[in-house]
């Protein structure tokens, strides 16, 4: 009877999302003269307009000596600029009914204003003081730098298991410059100069290494012509942008080691290298983490921790632009031995290299997946967002209208065949974190 009803909720979800697969988000792109892309969606539906930019620049650019750049200029800009006071940018957005952020990654910085749509100027003109005349002087710098050296130790020092990301990425990469961390080293950021600073910002924070995304209510050809006022007229980018491509070689087996730290239950963190952002194999490799760990039915959660051989499981998969990582991790149970847990985990991951997993399973993360899209559609933030990425990384924006089109086609074979070719021990980095205690007591 359970099996019929799933059979049933799984037809209802895929008839919804093949109503959504007709759904078009309509884009209109063009370039400045400088190189800048422009992307916009109108949707006047509500009143409210998106304004974002997303520069090309991630932590995979930075210099080996000069780790957290990326990351330190996602707060820097944040300080002002030649005609907006320090301190004043958030205070303009939030004063005049929006709201605004910004995020790093390895590959990309992100930043965008949700605003009333009758601000839309307001915030073009913002974005651009930001691209042309950002506040860049040593009291910025330095109020900047000890941020984010706060933040991470915030984030990771002080965290249990805070820094297992770093300690799996600078293992698994060699030569990639995945191997350090966005947040990157207290000590680079605490010894950059002000020219180190001012040399990144002219580098990578120019037209034509960023895609300006407007999605929401507007018109567009009025949309247009702000854009080509306040942006039209900053300069190009002097100097060749940098592009780091180095491609990794195989892992050529496993990588094994132990961390004592300040935590309170014995955790394994597996680390597998996995295919980058926007192939097929990734697609694949994204629903078989579904199947793994995808909500209160999934492998892990039925055979693991339901069973209590594990307190608490995870599997992460992080969309990069160049092949990346899929990280597994189990935590124990009070008392119990980690290497059960690692056993529960690896006895998953080989059911799923030897075994077909079943048609139910498939089809509802499938489901899963597609209706997570359409719910992210509804959203002017999420539009922007995925334009955004998908011209930065592909160069081509429209490929937000065939997203479902990735998933729907994903057969058994090819989940097994890609948990099969990417999840072997020998592709993979294991961390097992212990208390400090057991390091005296071993």
């Amino acid at each position: 009877m359970m099996k019929k009803i799933l059979n049933i909720c799984i037809a209802v979800c895929f008839a919804l999302t093949a109503n959504a697969q007709k759904i078009n988000i309509p884009v209109v792109e063009y370039d400045l003269s400088n190189g800048l892309h422009v992307i916009l969606h109108q949707d006047n539906s509500t009143p409210n307009v998106v304004v974002s930019l997303m520069y090309h620049v991630g932590s995979k650019d930075e210099n080996p000596d000069r780790t957290g750049f990326a990351h330190l200029f996602e707060h820097l800009l944040f300080e002002g600029s030649e005609y907006i006071g320090r301190g004043e940018f958030m205070k303009i957005v939030q004063s005049n009914g929006g709201e605004l952020n910004a995020n790093t990654s390895n590959d990309r910085t992100y930043y965008y204003e949700l605003m009333p749509s009758n601000q839309l100027e307001l915030a073009l003109w913002m974005e651009s003081e930001r691209m042309l005349h950002a506040k860049i002087d040593s009291i910025g710098i330095a109020t900047q730098k000890n941020v984010v050296i706060e933040e991470r130790k915030q984030r990771m020092d002080n965290q249990q298991y805070g820094s297992f990301m770093e300690e799996l990425f600078k293992r698994a990469f060699r030569e990639h410059h995945y191997k350090w961390p966005t947040i990157g080293d207290p000590e680079h950021i605490r010894n950059a100069t002000e020219k180190d600073v001012v040399d990144f910002y002219k580098m990578y924070y120019v037209p034509n290494n960023a895609a300006l995304v407007i999605a929401g209510d507007f018109q567009t050809e009025n949309a247009k012509k702000l854009v080509e006022k306040y942006f039209g007229d900053i300069p190009r980018g002097s100097h060749p942008i940098n592009r780091y491509s180095i491609v990794e070689k195989p892992l050529g087996g496993e990588i094994r080691d132990t961390i004592y730290d300040n935590v309170t239950l014995p955790a394994v963190f597996m680390g597998y290298r996995s295919p980058a952002y926007g192939t097929k194999d990734a697609y694949t490799v994204e629903i078989l983490n579904s199947i793994l760990s995808g909500g209160n039915s999934s492998r892990f959660k039925d055979n693991i921790e339901d069973k209590k051989k594990a307190a608490q499981t995870a599997s992460i998969l992080m969309p990069l632009e160049n092949p990346g990582l899929m990280i597994i991790l189990g935590i124990a149970n009070f008392g119990g031995n980690i290497k059960d847990t690692e056993d529960a985990i690896n006895h998953e991951i080989d059911s799923v290299i030897n075994h077909y997993v079943s048609n139910e399973e498939l089809q509802k993360a499938i489901a899963s997946k597609e209706t997570e899209i359409v719910s992210e559609k509804s959203s002017i933030s999420n539009i922007a967002h995925t334009l955004a990425e998908y011209y930065t990384y592909f160069k081509n924006a429209k490929m937000i209208n065939n997203e479902l089109s990735n998933y729907s086609n994903i057969t058994r074979d090819d989940i097994k065949r890609v948990a099969k070719q990417y999840l072997q021990p020998e592709n993979r980095v294991v961390l097992y974190y212990l208390p400090k205690s057991m390091e005296k007591s071993k």
